[in-house]
């Protein structure tokens, strides 16, 4: 398996242009979504011994180090720093699949995922929760760890901007089980993905997150050409992860192919409840603070805690 490195932005002008665009709309993102959710999975809190410090009238006994005391002689109590209140591992699918605009234009489906995931980071860590990112295609491209420090959002963009990989396949299925077997203790997976992949089991890994206490939840992300087929006249289909061309009368199939990706959408919608995840359909052109809104408030309805 490769694990690339993300590029250090400052040696490239480029990349740090795309990097401060990704966060400019991840921020505006972040600031028209509800904010509100900070709990954790996990029943009660946690926290990490920081230092001792002396004991001061008024302060809670039973904070006393008393082994402490038998060493020094002291008074000193005990004093924490509040572990992150919760842990999401996001993961994005960069398949060359997700790299298509329509004839109609505007952002990739891998540009508004990008920002999608980029957005919930932003609220996360401003909230002081810990993040992680892994990049999935056919194959486990990286996988950074899960951090609460603000400074890790700048690896996760950095992560995030990078292009898919021409012809890159979709493996849900061996790449969703690569990043399950890596996540430790119970937190929140958010994948965000086409699901272009004919894997009948390509979501199972999926159903052992569930299974194992994780909260899932899946961003269906299609451009608005993929749900309608534009195409009036005659037209090639290039598939852009090796499948062979395909010409077609875009009059004749298209009533076919809009009965198909009915189907299709509901098919992962239905996949992804009797799994226990939770499903959302994103347009790459809808506003992408409209889906963080929904998933903030629908984490907040559902009570973490």
């Amino acid at each position: 398996m490769h694990m690339s490195q993300a590029p250090n932005p400052a040696l490239d002008p480029e990349v740090a242009q795309r990097v401060a665009g990704l966060m400019l709309r991840a921020r505006r993102a972040a600031d028209g979504a509800l904010s509100g959710l900070h709990r954790s999975p996990q029943h009660g809190t946690s926290a990490v011994f920081a230092e001792h410090r002396p004991y001061r009238p008024g302060d809670d006994l039973r904070l006393l180090d008393w082994r402490a005391y038998a060493r020094t002689d002291r008074h000193s109590v005990k004093r924490f720093d509040q572990e992150a209140h919760l842990r999401v591992r996001l993961v994005l699918d960069r398949s060359a699949s997700m790299h298509w605009t329509g004839p109609s234009g505007g952002s990739t489906k891998l540009e508004h995922a990008a920002t999608l995931l980029a957005g919930l980071a932003y609220v996360l860590f401003r909230q002081g929760d810990a993040v992680g990112l892994s990049v999935i295609d056919e194959e486990l491209r990286n996988h950074l760890a899960t951090r609460a420090r603000p400074a890790h959002l700048q690896a996760l963009l950095d992560e995030l901007i990078q292009p898919a990989v021409q012809g890159s396949a979709t493996r849900l299925a061996s790449t969703l089980e690569a990043v399950g077997e890596r996540i430790g203790r119970r937190g929140v997976l958010v994948l965000a993905s086409d699901l272009l992949d004919d894997d009948p089991n390509a979501l199972q890994p999926l159903a052992h997150l569930v299974t194992r206490g994780h909260d899932v939840i899946v961003l269906h992300v299609l451009h608005p050409d993929e749900l309608v087929l534009p195409f009036e006249e005659g037209a090639v289909v290039e598939g852009l992860e090796g499948e062979p061309s395909i010409e077609s009368d875009g009059r004749e199939v298209k009533e076919a192919y809009q009965a198909e990706i009915a189907r299709f959408l509901e098919d992962s919608r239905k996949r992804c409840l009797s799994i226990g995840a939770r499903y959302a359909l994103c347009r790459s052109d809808e506003a992408p603070e409209r889906t963080l809104a929904s998933i903030l408030g629908a984490a907040a309805k559902k009570g973490w805690h």
